[in-house]
């Protein structure tokens, strides 16, 4: 990041740690733009990247009287920034009904990384799942989340199990192919963050 001749980081931090409302503002909008590119990368969610922004300065503000003590307050952020999304993550996660569905390899609780990434992968298949037609998303809902056969589902629905396996198949095949894309970003993300 090429830093602004008129950008003097240490003495914002400086005055940011005596309670300097500018200098937070100063810090604020020099690096909210990569706290949100950073966010959106992991979260693909404006909202939620949005969100982080906000929190994330939030933190920095409420314990600004110790950023003194901070040797390098790039680094400080980003550690900020990525522990604040994937704790996120990790709410949604449990928030969502999607978690009866997440099989973690590991239960120990120590096993961080296995949740995360089922957490990153629950919040984007629950975001494609939300693109499919009505039909197609009650059916693999109640397929995938319900544990339903199709022949239940189309005692359910009112129609036959040939039209539920229609829809099912044409629903994991959309899936499917929306889902492919974020396979390597996982690895990627894991690789860098456990670098």
């Amino acid at each position: 990041m090429a830093v602004n001749s008129t950008f003097d980081e240490t003495k914002l931090i400086r005055e940011l740690s005596q309670g300097s409302e500018p200098a937070f503002t100063s810090l604020y909008n020099h690096y909210k733009n990569a706290v949100y590119a950073t966010a959106l990368k992991i979260t693909k969610s404006k909202n939620l990247a949005e969100e982080t922004v906000q929190d994330v300065f939030l933190k920095i503000w409420q314990n600004h009287e110790n950023l003194g003590e901070i040797a390098n307050f790039e680094n400080y952020l980003f550690i900020i920034s990525r522990n604040h999304i994937f704790d996120m993550l990790k709410k949604i996660a449990r928030d969502t009904s999607l978690i009866s569905d997440i099989k973690y390899k590991n239960t120990s609780s120590s096993d961080t990384d296995t949740a995360i990434k089922d957490a990153q992968y629950a919040v984007i298949l629950n975001q494609i799942v939300e693109q499919l037609p009505p039909q197609q998303q009650k059916i693999y809902k109640m397929a995938k989340w319900e544990g339903l056969s199709h022949q239940k589902i189309g005692e359910n629905l009112g129609i036959s199990t040939e039209t539920v396996k229609k829809h099912m198949a044409q629903a994991l095949k959309f899936v499917r192919h929306k889902i492919s894309p974020y396979m390597n970003m996982f690895m990627s993300l894991f690789l860098f963050f456990n670098l």
